[in-house]
C-alpha cells in the first residue's frame, strides 16, 4: 500500500469514527505523538487514538476498524516496560470516561469495575467496606484496571493473592467486529455440551476444542514456576471449572476489549508489621529468602545499594532512611499480618530467632507504626523514579524486567546475573519482589552509542537463556 493509499485510508477512518462516535477521536500529530511512547525503549507513532465515552462507542470503533483492516490497541496509562502500549494501530483509551465502580458485593467480595479506573482510586473506594483488590503492581497510582489485567499483574503480596488473572471472576468483552459478550465461569458439563449457534457459544467451543488439543502440551511444556507474566495465560485453559475471563490476563489487549471486570476481593489486613534485614551481598541475600518463606510473611521486597544511595541524595527522601544503618548491598523488607499489634510484633522478631537457626546473622530492625512503616514503603516505591530520573548518559534500561526465577535458585540467578553484568563492563540496579523470585534488574546503558545497543541486546538474551536454565533445574 503507497503512503498516499494509506494516508487516504486514514483519513476516511477518521471520518467515519467522527461520525458515529460521542467520544472523542485525534489524529491530530501532538496526540498521535503522545500516545507514541510508553515506559519502554520503544516509539511507534499510531494510526489515531479513540477515547470512547460509552460502550456503544467502543462497539463502534471496533466495527468501522475492522471494516478499515486497521489494528486496536487498547491503552491504560502507558507504564507497559517492552512495548506493549504502542504500536501502529488505533489507540482505545479507557481512562477518561469509563472509570467507574458499578457493584460491590460484599457477601461474595466481588466488585464490578469499569476497565478504566485506576487500581489505587478502586481500592480507595473499597476501604469503606474493608476489602481490597489483591495483586499491587507499584505503578498501582496510575495503572488502569484493564492494564492491570491485560498484563497480569501482581506485587509485593503476589505470595497471598497471587496473579491478577487468579483474581478475575468475569469480563464484558468486545470482539474484533464490536460483538459483545460476557466471559465467566462455565460448568465442564456445559462446556462440552454447547451445540447451539451464536458467537458466545462458537467461542466457548473452540476454546474447549483447543483445549482438547493442546492440554498435554500445556501440562508438559508450560512453565511450572506460578510467578509468571509472559505470553498467554495458557494454564487458565486446564482449569476446572474452566472460567475463559482468566485468558484475558497477560493477553495485552490482543483478544478483545474488555470493557469491564468482575475483581475477586480480599480482607484488608488488620495490622501490619516490618522486619528489615541487611546484608553484605547480594546473593546472601537471596539465600536468606527461602528460610523466611517458612515463616509465612505477606511479602519479602529488595531493595539495592544503588537505590539506597539515590535516596539518600535526595532530600525529598533522604529522612525516610531512619531504617538502615550504615552501607548494606541489600536490604530484604518483610512484611507480616497479624490480628492485633502485638501478634505482628511477635512474628516480625521472631523472625531473627528462626534466621539465627538457619546460621544467617545479619542486622535487623522494625518498623511496627504506621509512620515508620510509610517511610519505608516510601523508599521502596520512590527507588525506580529516582533511578529513572540519573543524569546521565548512561540510563537504567528496562531490558531484564519482570523475570521471575524459582525462589531456591535466587542465588544462582542472581550470582550469574551480575557476572554477566560485569563482563559487559556496567552496573545494574536490583529491587522487586524476593518472596516470588521475582527481580527487577535496571543495567546502566548508553543506548546512544552502537555498544551501548550491542550490550543491551547480549543482556537481554543471555539474561533469557539464565532465567529457562533456572525454571529448568
Amino acid at each position: 500500500m503507497t503512503e498516499t493509499h494509506k494516508d487516504s485510508l486514514y483519513l476516511d477512518l477518521e471520518s467515519s469514527l467522527k461520525k458515529k462516535l460521542s467520544g472523542e477521536v485525534r489524529f491530530d500529530n501532538i496526540s498521535k505523538t503522545l500516545y507514541s511512547t510508553d515506559a519502554s525503549n520503544y516509539q511507534i507513532k499510531p494510526v489515531g487514538v479513540v477515547i470512547p465515552e460509552n460502550v456503544e462507542d467502543i462497539s463502534n470503533t471496533l466495527e468501522i476498524a475492522s471494516r478499515y483492516g486497521v489494528a486496536i490497541l487498547p491503552r491504560g496509562s502507558g507504564s507497559s516496560l517492552a512495548g506493549q502500549a504502542v504500536g501502529h494501530a488505533l489507540i482505545v483509551d479507557l481512562s477518561k470516561y469509563l472509570n467507574e465502580i458499578a457493584e460491590v458485593n460484599t457477601e461474595e467480595k466481588t466488585v464490578r469495575v469499569q476497565s478504566g479506573m485506576f487500581l489505587e482510586q478502586l481500592n480507595r473506594g473499597l476501604k469503606q467496606y474493608g476489602l481490597m483488590f489483591g495483586p499491587d503492581p507499584s505503578s498501582a497510582r496510575i495503572a488502569t484496571i484493564g492494564g492491570v489485567v491485560g498484563n497480569n499483574a501482581t506485587g509485593a503480596h503476589s505470595i497471598l493473592y497471587g496473579m491478577t488473572g487468579d483474581n478475575v471472576a468475569a469480563c464484558q468483552l468486545y470482539l474484533n467486529k464490536g460483538e459483545p459478550i460476557e466471559l465467566k465461569e462455565i460448568s465442564e458439563k456445559n462446556l462440552s455440551s454447547i451445540n447451539q449457534s451464536g458467537t458466545s457459544n462458537e467461542l466457548h467451543r473452540k476454546l474447549h476444542n483447543l483445549r482438547e488439543k493442546y492440554s498435554e502440551t500445556i501440562k508438559s511444556d508450560f512453565p511450572r514456576h506460578w510467578r509468571r507474566a509472559s505470553g498467554y495465560s495458557l494454564n487458565y485453559l486446564l482449569e476446572k471449572p474452566f472460567n475463559p475471563a482468566k485468558l484475558l490476563a497477560g493477553s495485552e489487549g490482543t483478544l478483545g476489549l474488555a470493557t469491564e471486570f468482575t475483581l475477586k476481593l480480599v480482607q484488608r489486613p488488620s495490622f501490619t508489621g516490618l522486619a528489615i534485614l541487611q546484608f553484605d551481598t547480594m546473593v546472601s541475600a537471596m539465600e536468606a529468602v527461602p528460610e523466611i518463606l517458612e515463616m509465612n510473611p505477606s511479602a519479602i521486597e529488595l531493595i539495592d545499594r544503588m537505590l539506597i544511595e539515590l535516596t539518600r541524595a535526595n532530600p525529598s527522601y533522604s529522612q525516610m532512611l531512619t531504617f538502615i544503618d550504615g552501607n548494606p548491598e541489600a536490604i530484604l523488607v518483610v512484611e507480616f499480618y497479624g490480628e492485633t499489634e502485638s501478634e505482628v510484633e511477635k512474628k516480625a522478631k521472631y523472625l531473627n530467632s528462626h534466621l539465627i537457626t538457619k546460621n544467617i546473622n545479619c542486622p535487623i530492625s522494625y518498623a511496627l507504626s504506621l509512620k515508620a512503616q510509610a517511610n519505608v514503603w516510601g523508599v521502596r516505591r520512590a527507588g525506580l523514579g529516582l533511578l529513572m530520573s540519573k543524569r546521565d548518559e548512561f540510563k537504567p534500561i528496562p531490558c531484564i524486567e519482570d523475570v521471575s526465577v524459582p525462589v531456591d535458585s535466587l542465588p544462582s540467578y542472581a550470582a550469574d546475573i551480575t557476572e554477566l553484568i560485569k563482563r559487559l563492563g556496567t552496573r545494574a540496579s536490583f529491587y522487586g519482589h524476593a518472596s516470588a523470585g521475582c527481580l527487577h534488574i535496571r543495567p546502566l546503558v548508553n543506548l546512544k552509542s552502537e555498544g551501548g545497543i550491542q550490550i543491551m541486546e547480549e543482556l537481554t538474551e543471555e539474561a533469557f537463556k539464565l532465567a529457562l536454565n533456572m525454571a529448568e533445574l
